[in-house]
């Protein structure tokens, strides 16, 4: 006689699946456990510890600690102040760096609120001194602007692990003038508001004995204050540098670079600021990206003698002559056209050129080209500039065209006039050029243009037209 087998009704079945799996996510590894945990919010990993016996203190050993105000504001409580929601912020903070037992990888604090706790009361600088005495790896702080400093703990100076900084607030803390500082730190991002601190803009740039990548991002004061910004390093690779102003701001702002190892540089400036420019002997990849525009500079008068612009421009160009890519904006050409004479450095082993042109930028490419000796490829960005230029054929050909220039592409053409009688010339004089793209602006050319386009008499036999 058979015994009967007892049946399980699909919930029960269902509860054992379940609890298999959990006890399969249970039975792993704490390391593993942690690395799930990083994938959700500090305020879910905290929650977890509700699950059984096995999770309980296991949010205690999380390698990231990243906190991030916004999400207590999506749970805001009927009738409660801001205040209030920044204040249970900064306690469930408090309560995870007290009972936090294990080193720290990273460490995060994004504040999307104009929060007076931090700035009245210390608790950012506690946390990232806790952060700090864990062997924290990286810090990244985020604060919205509140027109006051941020003071961070002294002992951020000399932490031994501490290998990324990222910090977008206005901040100071006390550089020592003995010791070494930030032994370990590689990559450093900062943004400031209106830096007034002096100690930090002229020192801290210059103090990290192991800095790779560096990223500076200033909004400079206005016509009161004038802001030196000095970065010296031995072993930097990467530098970004932006600078933003507010209107009608102090001209008289100066940038000094000294980094001998330094491959890749980019600034973006719509101030114009004043460059000293050193010991560049590694570089390979520089975009500069400046705002300038001729006129409006003459009206306000901004720069006298009106000169300076140019002056300033070509000093910051002598500096990176080793470099093998440049990118210019239509800004350094207008600041170049204010020069009293034409000059550009030579650039011996630039290979790929990307430049953008508006009016000036006309009359000044054949001078540009003419220092490019060994130019092998360039990207031309025609800006909206209107009908009425006129391309003035040089006299003498750049050597680059005639002997080095294999590809050529032409982005934003409209068949205008001036545009037409520059690729003319330049399919004309490349006499080893390989292929020309032309990028037209959506419904600016028709087929009839591209004919005409083909029909250009062209230096090299072997080069291609493409009309995109």
């Amino acid at each position: 006689m058979k015994k009967s087998i007892p049946k399980c009704g699909k919930t029960e079945r269902l509860q054992v699946v379940n609890q298999e799996k959990m006890d399969r996510i249970s039975s792993l590894p704490n390391e593993i456990l942690c690395h799930i945990l990083s994938f959700l919010p500090i305020k879910c990993d905290v929650q977890t510890c509700i699950l059984s016996s096995r999770w309980k203190h296991l949010w205690t050993s999380l390698p990231c600690l990243c906190f991030d105000d916004s999400l207590w504001f999506k749970d805001k409580h009927p009738g409660e102040s801001t205040q209030d929601v920044l204040t249970r912020f900064a306690n469930f903070v408090n309560k995870v760096l007290l009972f936090h037992s294990a080193d720290i990888n990273k460490f995060s604090v994004h504040c999307s609120e104009p929060s007076i706790y931090l700035t009245d009361l210390p608790p950012l600088k506690s946390w990232v001194s806790s952060a700090i005495e864990r062997n924290v790896r990286d810090i990244e702080l985020s604060h919205v602007y509140v027109d006051v400093l941020i003071e961070l703990p002294d002992n951020i100076c000399t932490c031994k692990t501490l290998e990324m900084l990222k910090l977008k607030l206005d901040f100071d803390f006390k550089i020592p003038t003995s010791r070494i500082c930030f032994p370990s730190l590689k990559c450093l991002h900062v943004e400031m508001y209106y830096p007034h601190s002096t100690c930090i803009t002229e020192k801290l740039f210059t103090i990290c004995p192991v800095l790779e990548d560096l990223l500076i991002e200033i909004h400079l004061e206005d016509k009161h204050s004038v802001t030196n910004l000095n970065i010296s390093s031995l072993t930097l690779k990467r530098l970004t540098l932006s600078l933003e102003k507010v209107l009608f701001s102090n001209t008289k702002h100066q940038v000094m670079i000294r980094a001998p190892n330094l491959e890749h540089l980019c600034i973006y400036d719509d101030t114009l600021v004043s460059y000293m420019v050193h010991e560049l002997y590694s570089l390979t990849e520089v975009h500069f990206d400046i705002e300038f525009d001729k006129y409006f500079a003459e009206d306000l008068q901004e720069f006298d003698p009106p000169n300076i612009p140019a002056d300033r421009m070509l000093q910051l160009l002598k500096g990176i002559t080793n470099t093998r890519f440049l990118s210019l904006s239509a800004g350094i050409i207008s600041a170049l056209d204010c020069a009293f004479e034409d000059y550009i450095p030579t650039f011996p082993y630039l290979t790929y050129l990307k430049v953008d042109i508006e009016e000036s930028g006309f009359r000044l490419l054949p001078i540009i080209l003419s220092s490019l000796p060994n130019l092998g490829a360039m990207e031309i960005d025609f800006l909206i500039v209107g009908d009425n230029l006129r391309w003035t054929e040089p006299q003498c050909v750049p050597n680059c065209l005639l002997l080095h220039v294999k590809k050529i592409e032409i982005c934003g053409f409209e068949g205008l006039k001036h545009e037409l009688e520059l690729v003319k010339y330049l399919l004309k004089n490349s006499e080893v050029l390989d292929k020309m793209i032309i990028r037209s602006m959506k419904g600016a050319c028709s087929k009839k243009l591209f004919q005409k386009l083909l029909m250009f008499e062209r230096g090299s036999k072997t080069c291609k037209v493409e009309f995109l």
